[in-house]
């Protein structure tokens, strides 16, 4: 007869377990990979699968990544989290890199608005790039792989969790399996989208997209040793349905073809997530997009891993940054230009200040004369040296431009810009602008342009000659007033970072108005601008004084986004004594104040604040309205209490391939009401 104590093992046992879980999932151990899918913004749905992973505590012993996959893959086998990537993301301007053709005219033909722009690189003049403006693209790509390139330091196995970046050789279509050499170029050129990003030179090969040949790269995973993968497929399921005379869905349905192929078979034990991204294009990175996209992963992700056994469990090795400089070679580069570029970034001492070379880095997305700077980081221990590949941006540029008002005109510029001249030491631009009211012949000469912070010596000429509007009482437009003016600059330019660019230095004015016999002036002068990464001004100031004549102008206009609604606060502030008459103020510069004629009240100070709200209505087509308060005065205090109007005008607009479009009508205060209908941007 049993025991008590054998019986009630023998009753228990079928209540027990065969095994412990850690004895059954055998799988567990097996190396497992994390593959992430190309697919444009589309892959921005992977962010949201890798907060999931992180809160399960899942860790993957290498990532794979093609595409917009290699991009997130490759930051977050740097070291960051799932949620850092969240929000740089939405932080990120990524939707400034995609757009429709808006070509932008070199820094030294004063980013005027451009219709076409011509670039000569290597070969003969082609069209600008008509998607992206790569010193942007590389840049931001520079500036995000910069930690895992640190750590890494040519060897992708050094990260905290090993990285493979997958692109294409494009001259047979093969996969090319990126472990090593400069982080941020392998994933730049796992990115390289046909006909929207250049490819790129690695060695002897020329790569582009890896979803041109894997672009979910499960069976590349398994080459580099993993027995199970854990797949975010971020690829659409073609539709049934297309509107075929939309270009836009067409793009997109052909793009979608290159990155088609017979998908790798998964095994027992893989897992598959798949967010549903159906309905998204692929170069869609507006601020709603995204945080639909990473809510989509973020759902598909809990739903395939929810109870999903054998999960890999784990952490990522701790990164170790370098902190010292070692060598810095800079092959090909003129003394001048290493001088130049190593302050820039920052390498020219001993100690590596990472957020400094974070800041050069980005900053090399305003530079004219810089396509692409890899770093590529090598070393051991605290000691990291660098050789850097420097691809220069087209030697030569030729734009055109044009608007159409309906009071001013229409007017029409074109320009040149040649960075060889003396053997690359000087840039040199001259621009020809030709309207109704005003024509314009000015040129510059700069020396490093684009290499060092520091653009020295700067000389600049301008002749013009203006029929500047006067309107009686009674606000009917009189006899213009001919004017004609000539002025020349010297000095020196440091560009701030982040679009800031300041000069100083001496100038001279010469004028002639009727009336008043020809004068002339000479002082200093101080110019503070910034503009966007599209190149359209956000803030302009001027400040010049000389014995005679003394100005300050200082105008704003940043464009802020409220989910899909633009609001643009505008100001203006100009004051000045004894000006010519082509430098008063008329209210409103440019763009004119609400209800009034262009050049309708002109003064030598000026104030005015306003607000303009744009509200998408169908497809490219915006509702605008705007308001806005201001005076403009001769003599006095600036922001006296007298001589104040307001008002307010509402109309349409549209981006089209000529440029914006807009059409409104305005009313102001003492009864005062216009029409505008103007195409481009004025000049």
């Amino acid at each position: 007869m049993r025991s008590l104590p054998a019986l009630l093992a023998t009753l228990a046992m079928p209540l027990l377990p065969a095994a412990l879980p850690a004895q059954s999932c055998t799988q567990a151990a097996a190396p497992v990979a994390l593959v992430l899918s190309g697919g444009g913004a589309k892959g921005i749905a992977h962010i949201g699968v890798l907060r999931v992973l992180d809160s399960l505590g899942v860790r993957p012993d290498i990532v794979v990544g093609t595409s917009m996959g290699a991009v997130i893959g490759g930051m977050y086998a740097s070291g960051y989290a799932g949620r850092e990537l969240d929000s740089l993301a939405r932080a990120l301007p990524l939707a400034s890199l995609f757009r429709t053709y808006a070509p932008r005219a070199p820094g030294a033909l004063d980013s005027l608005p451009a219709l076409v722009v011509w670039e000569q690189g290597s070969h003969s003049f082609a069209l600008q790039s008509a998607a992206i403006r790569p010193p942007e693209a590389n840049s931001l790509i520079d500036a995000a792989m910069l930690r895992g390139n640190l750590i890494a330091r040519g060897d992708f196995d050094r990260l905290p969790i090993p990285f493979r970046a997958v692109a294409t050789d494009l001259r047979d279509r093969s996969p090319v399996v990126l472990a090593g050499g400069d982080l941020a170029r392998a994933v730049r050129a796992s990115l390289a989208i046909p006909l929207i990003f250049p490819p790129e030179s690695i060695g002897a090969s020329i790569l582009a997209d890896g979803g041109l040949s894997a672009n979910v790269p499960v069976s590349i995973a398994r080459h580099a040793g993993a027995v199970r993968v854990i797949v975010s497929d971020a690829t659409e399921r073609p539709s049934d349905s297309l509107d075929y005379f939309s270009p836009l869905a067409l793009a997109d349905r052909l793009l979608g073809f290159l990155f088609e192929q017979p998908a790798d078979s998964l095994r027992p034990g893989d897992i598959r997530i798949r967010p549903e991204v159906d309905g998204f294009t692929s170069l869609d990175f507006s601020s709603e997009r995204v945080a639909r996209l990473i809510e989509l992963g973020e759902t598909a992700a809990r739903a395939a891993l929810d109870g999903a056994p054998c999960l890999p469990r784990g952490r990522a090795r701790s990164p170790v940054l370098p902190s010292v400089i070692g060598a810095v070679r800079t092959p090909g580069l003129t003394p001048a230009e290493r001088r130049g570029l190593l302050e820039r970034l920052g390498l020219g001492g001993g100690t590596l200040d990472v957020k400094r070379l974070h800041a050069g880095v980005r900053s090399l997305a305003f530079s004219d004369a810089l396509d692409a700077v890899w770093l590529n980081p090598s070393g051991t221990g605290d000691t990291v040296s660098f050789e850097l590949a420097v691809r220069r941006s087209p030697r030569r540029a030729a734009a055109l431009g044009l608007a159409y008002d309906n009071e001013l005109g229409g007017r029409v510029w074109a320009g040149a810009r040649d960075r060889t001249v003396l053997g690359g030491a000087v840039d040199a631009a001259a621009i020809f602008a030709l309207g109704e009211l005003r024509r314009e012949l000015s040129a510059s000469l700069r020396r490093g342009s684009g290499w060092s912070p520091w653009r020295l010596p700067v000389l600049g000429a301008q002749a013009a000659t203006e029929s500047v509007r006067r309107f009686d009482a009674g606000r009917h437009e009189i006899a213009a007033a001919h004017t004609a003016e000539a002025r020349g600059f010297l000095g020196v330019e440091r560009d701030l970072g982040d679009g800031w660019v300041m000069g100083g230095g001496a100038s001279v004015l010469f004028w002639r108005e009727p009336g008043i016999p020809a004068d002339h002036a000479a002082g200093g002068r101080l110019e503070l601008r910034r503009d966007d990464r599209a190149g359209t001004p956000i803030l302009r100031g001027d400040f010049e004084l000389t014995p005679t004549v003394r100005r300050a102008a200082l105008a704003g206009a940043p464009l802020l986004r409220v989910a899909r609604i633009g609001v643009q606060p505008l100001f203006r502030l100009g004051w000045g004594e004894r000006l010519p008459l082509a430098a008063t103020f008329p209210l409103g510069g440019t763009d004119g104040f609400p209800g009034l004629h262009l050049g309708e009240l002109r003064g030598t100070r000026e104030a005015m604040g306003g607000l303009v709200i744009t509200v998408p209505v169908a497809g490219p087509v915006v509702l605008v309205g705007e308001g806005a308060v201001g005076r403009v005065a001769t003599g006095g205090a600036l922001l006296a209490h007298d001589g104040w109007i307001g008002g307010g005008r509402l109309g349409l607009g549209a981006d089209t391939p000529i440029g914006p479009i807009r059409v409104d009508y305005g009313i102001a205060t003492g009864g005062r009401d216009a029409l505008r209908v103007r195409l481009g941007r004025w000049f």
